[in-house]
């Protein structure tokens, strides 16, 4: 696994990334990405030392953002690695007692290299992207 990026879930992108930058200090913002299949907004931003991260906002109904922001829990809401081939890192994580939370699916900030989120024993969530 190669590490990509922290997921941080936000309302809209310019509020998240206006107040990502003044807490961070992240000035390397990249394009807004509009992914209808996954019903989200992502932009991906860069700190100082290299750590990229990723704002995902709500994209319409229906979307995976709006009730974790109304809970206020999981904000900070995954960590991601590329991977080789999902399907051999699902069947590892799920050995280690890691259970899937979504479906493999096409992820247009990837260039519609399939995604697929994990909930790790720990309690916190994994996002995996096939393609290293």
């Amino acid at each position: 696994m190669i590490f990509d990026h922290i997921g941080v879930f936000v309302a809209d992108l310019a509020k998240g990334r206006e107040q990502l930058s003044q807490a961070i200090g992240i000035g390397d913002w990249g394009l807004e990405i509009d992914d209808p299949g996954l019903k989200v907004r992502v932009q991906f931003g860069t700190d100082a030392s290299g750590l990229r991260y990723e704002l995902v906002a709500p994209g319409g109904p229906g979307n995976p953002v709006d009730a974790v922001l109304a809970e206020r829990r999981n904000i900070l809401n995954h960590v991601a690695y590329r991977v080789a081939s999902l399907e051999d890192e699902l069947a590892r994580l799920r050995a280690a007692g890691a259970m899937p939370i979504s479906r493999p699916h096409p992820a247009v900030a990837f260039g519609g290299r399939p995604v697929v989120f994990v909930l790790t024993r720990p309690g916190f969530i994994l996002e995996l992207i096939e393609g290293l």
